[in-house]
């Protein structure tokens, strides 16, 4: 068993950093051997695609010159074209407008000129450059097409997993699968108590899960669907007469005008993506608490100096004093720790005095207040008995699939470029998703005891993995006709065979009707009027399509059938309906 992580946040910033760092370029360097990818042939051939690209340019700004110059010329034709037509029309001559011959000469000679310059030189010139930018795109595309050839073999080589075996030989400690099974799900049920309602309301993109030290931990991004009500708004333009006195005493008739306005609030659904980490542990295993993110750590040397930690301190401590109403709060000697992780709604003193031990504070407020290695005081916490769950802000921009296709480039240099920062930015992502996990002792000490659920279906993919495949084929291969919001994909096993397993994708989305209500409102002419307000009802649709799922070890470049796609280790095929 590996050592555990002494301080996550020092560990990463003294090694695991640049070590990683180093990893990543050897790993690329040994898929470029492998590949026989030669760097210099690449470069001589990128080399021709930026000159080509560079004439394309030019050409381009010599071909608009050109076009401008042939449309000069059009002007001076057709004003010549119509005095000529002028001086032989009969009409035109009635109005003494007619011309002489030698004017009517000088303008069959004024108007040939511009006519042949056009014709015979102009516009030949004009699509010779034209033809020309044709033979440059295509020399510059036959050149990419090259280029792409030549790199085939090192764009075969990336796989799904290449990130995380990364990411496990810098740090031993963190063990990753390549898919979610059932064995880890039922593992996260049986032995920590996860409850799968969590999933109502949401339909898994990813999940990526592992172990610490042989803790199970699940990083996950979810569409979300939540209900919530939306503002529609109406109007009505009403319009009456009135009599008033005019300032020398007459009476008048006056129009009077008035936009009157009503709004009225449905129920609508909103979705969105949240992304978090689950983890199993039994250390404190009767403890609930949560905690959320807070601006208190940023506050050191600002022109607070302190004082909001400190108000926040001394409310901590009247509540910690004030034992009425069942209060059980106590507030620990580490007050700076209990202002800036904020868990008072803990429900057992002594299991979070375990957990949090004098080291844990201090990891975690290293943790908490740094902003320059991490990305400091940015996630919630919540622990329910063996489960807590993280949900780390920094987390909610990037992407955390590891899907390979965003390597593939013709550019050798640019797709070491992006494999490498790709994988330098994921790592520093995952690595602090998880800290504050780590940042706890004993979160890393091994389970005290394994249960072994032994199934024939432990290596099959589980639910989380089938919805994640599900959208990685994207929401509109299962849209329910007329839908017009996002669709939460659900899945459920039909049949396994052979190895093969028929998923049932159902897709819950809403078809938006059109409804208006009068409201009524009173106006300036002392009546009331039905404002009409437009509004949307979202009515319940879905549709339901099977796929095949296949837990192999193959690749983009092993599918049997041309229909199949690949997602990790899992091959995936459309069945007729």
């Amino acid at each position: 068993m590996s050592e555990d992580i002494y301080n996550p946040l020092w560990k990463y910033r003294d090694e695991y950093r640049e070590k990683f760092a180093q990893l990543t370029a050897e790993a690329f360097a040994h898929l470029t051997d492998v590949s026989g990818v030669d760097a210099a042939d690449n470069a001589a051939l990128l080399n021709e695609i930026s000159r080509l690209e560079r004439r394309i340019e030019d050409e381009r700004r010599i071909r608009a010159w050109k076009g401008f110059v042939v449309g000069v010329v059009v002007p001076w034709i057709i004003s010549l074209g119509f005095r000529l037509w002028q001086c032989v029309n009969p009409s035109f001559a009635e109005r003494g407008m007619a011309a002489g011959e030698d004017e009517i000469v000088g303008l069959i000679v004024l108007l040939v000129v511009p006519l042949a310059l056009e014709f015979a030189v102009l516009i030949p010139w004009y699509h010779a450059s034209t033809a020309l930018l044709v033979s440059l795109k295509e020399r510059r595309d036959a050149a990419e097409a090259e280029a792409w050839r030549q790199m085939e073999p090192l764009n075969r080589l990336y796989d799904w997993d290449m990130t995380t075996a990364l990411i496990q030989k810098t740090v031993p400690q963190l063990k990753f699968d390549k898919y979610f099974t059932e064995r880890r799900l039922r593992d996260l049920r049986m032995r920590f108590g996860w409850q799968d309602d969590f999933n109502g309301d949401r339909s898994v993109l990813f999940a990526q899960t592992g172990q610490i030290n042989g803790n199970p931990f699940v990083i996950g991004e979810c569409l979300r669907r939540e209900w919530g009500m939306k503002a529609y708004t109406g109007s009505l333009d009403i319009a009456w007469t009135e009599r008033e006195h005019d300032w020398d005493g007459k009476t008048r008739t006056v129009r009077r005008t008035q936009t009157l306005h009503a709004t009225v609030s449905k129920p609508c659904p909103y979705f969105h993506t949240e992304k978090f980490v689950i983890y199993g542990n039994e250390a404190a295993p009767r403890l609930v608490f949560s905690r959320g993110a807070s601006d208190l750590s940023r506050e050191e040397g600002g022109c607070l100096g302190g004082s909001q930690t400190q108000r926040e301190i001394d409310r901590l401590e009247a509540l910690s004093r004030n034992r009425e109403g069942g209060q059980g709060y106590t507030i620990m000697a580490n007050k700076e720790f209990e202002a800036l992780f904020h868990a008072t709604n803990r429900n057992d003193e002594i299991e979070f005095r375990l957990l949090f031990t004098p080291l844990a504070q201090k990891q975690m407020l290293d943790l908490l207040k740094d902003l320059t290695v991490g990305f400091g005081d940015d996630f919630a916490m919540c622990k329910e008995n063996c489960i807590t769950m993280v949900w780390p802000g920094h987390l909610q921009e990037p992407v955390i699939d590891t899907d390979p296709a965003r390597f593939k480039d013709f550019n050798l240099c640019r797709a070491e470029k992006r494999f490498r920062q790709f994988n330098e930015d994921y790592f520093r992502n995952i690595y602090f998703a998880l800290a504050p996990l780590l940042a706890i002792p004993m979160y890393q000490q091994p389970p005290s005891h394994r249960v072994s659920y032994e199934s024939a279906l432990d290596n099959s993919a589980c639910f989380w993995e089938h919805e994640s495949i599900a959208n990685y084929l994207g929401e509109d291969a299962f849209r329910p006709s007329g839908c017009t919001t996002r669709c939460l994909l659900k899945t459920s096993v039909e049949s396994r065979s052979n190895g093969s397993s028929r998923i049932r994708v159902t897709a819950n989305g809403y078809r938006g009707i059109d409804r208006i209500d009068l409201v009524r409102v009173h106006g300036g002419d002392g009546k009331d009027h039905d404002v009409p307000v437009h509004w949307t009802e979202y009515v319940p649709v879905e549709a339901t399509r099977t796929v095949a799922v296949a837990e192999c070890p193959h690749d983009a470049t092993q599918l049997s059938r041309h229909e199949e796609y690949s997602r990790r280790s899992i091959a995936v095929r459309f069945l007729a309906d």
